[in-house]
């Protein structure tokens, strides 16, 4: 079981590791999106200007077209609901995926434990002294 638990606590951290991906790449979205919806504040000179390029995050090949929006189909995106209910979602996923990865941790310390016990236990002079 501590065997088992090790590699399904790496399969999880992986798991995590990937679903972080996401996070980022939509934090980053947001962050530009906001910038859209105040360019004034932010010291942008036109809302055309703004532009995100998905090819970046490794998620599209380099010549794939178009792996870049801009302006007002930038702004067309960051307001549709699902843009951040998939946000949301995403952090949802890596928050599960991270508190899995903990409670596997504790579940192969506890059972290291017990093991260690029931050796400790199994040998002849434990409970004499």
């Amino acid at each position: 079981f501590v065997f088992l638990t090790y590699v399904l606590g790496v399969a999880w951290l992986g798991v995590f590791g990937f679903s972080a991906v996401p996070v980022f790449m939509f934090y980053n979205i947001w962050s530009t999106c906001e910038v859209i919806k105040s360019p004034q504040t932010n010291g942008t000179a036109a809302v055309e200007q703004i532009c995100v390029d998905i090819r970046q995050y490794g998620i599209i090949p380099w010549n794939a077209f178009p792996g870049k929006i801009c302006g007002s189909a930038l702004e067309n995106i960051c307001n549709t609901n699902e843009f951040y209910m998939s946000y949301h979602l995403f952090i949802v996923a890596c928050a599960g995926a991270g508190a899995t990865v903990v409670a596997l941790l504790i579940y192969m310390m506890a059972t290291t434990y017990n093991y260690a016990v029931l050796k400790f236990k199994s040998r002849e002079d434990c409970c004499t002294k």
